[in-house]
């Protein structure tokens, strides 16, 4: 029979030699490579994680940069008067929340809730019935638009600002910081000192 020709045993035995070699030097490249893979996917998911954990902190430094606080000089029938912080742009209601709400006697008629509070500002609430000179003089002031809390709307009440010279104002407010007088106006793009010089009676920085 075949199986018995030393010809053909010694062919067998070579092949089966050499398909056993082929094995045995393919495993250990073949487990290499699943080695190297798993080293590369953990060096991404450690990379992706340090970027996730800066931008987080980015984030929280600039939320924190950009969060403003005013002091506000609570007055008259509330139940707490006294300075509070407040965040920027919040308005006159959260300032006499904060101070507790008005008393029974509180006159709620005469005090703007919806005003935006500014730095260093007095809110006055008055007893019902009361004429008070502090409201009016409030009044008085809030009659001007002041550019350094005023959102784009309310800049567009100047005469000669429209929605693009009021988002100038804000951007420029944004970058800077808040206007020292009304003539730095004309720091702002596409607005000239002819321009500031009617603002005078329509703006303030207070």
């Amino acid at each position: 029979m075949c199986w018995k020709n030393p010809a053909v045993i010694f062919t067998g035995f070579i092949v089966l030699s050499s398909l056993m070699f082929i094995i045995y030097i393919s495993v250990p490249k073949q487990e290499t490579g699943i080695k190297n893979s798993s080293a590369e996917n953990e060096d991404f998911f450690q990379e992706f994680a340090e970027d996730v954990e800066t931008d987080s902190k980015e984030a929280i430094q600039k939320s924190t940069l950009d969060e403003i606080i005013v002091l506000v000089d609570v007055k008259g029938q509330v139940q707490h008067p006294g300075v509070y912080e407040l965040k920027e742009n919040s308005r006159v209601i959260d300032a006499i929340d904060a101070a507790g709400g008005l008393t029974e006697q509180g006159d709620s008629t005469n005090v703007n809730f919806a005003e935006r509070i500014y730095d260093e500002m007095v809110i006055y609430v008055p007893v019902q019935g009361e004429t008070s000179t502090t409201n009016i003089q409030s009044a008085e002031k809030s009659d001007k638009v002041r550019i350094n809390y005023a959102d784009a709307s309310e800049l567009e009440f100047l005469t000669g600002i429209g929605p693009t010279k009021a988002e100038a104002i804000i951007s420029y407010r944004e970058e800077y910081g808040e206007f020292k007088e009304i003539e730095d106006l004309t720091n702002v793009s596409g607005i000239g000192e002819k321009s500031v010089e009617q603002l005078m009676e329509e703006a303030t920085i207070e």
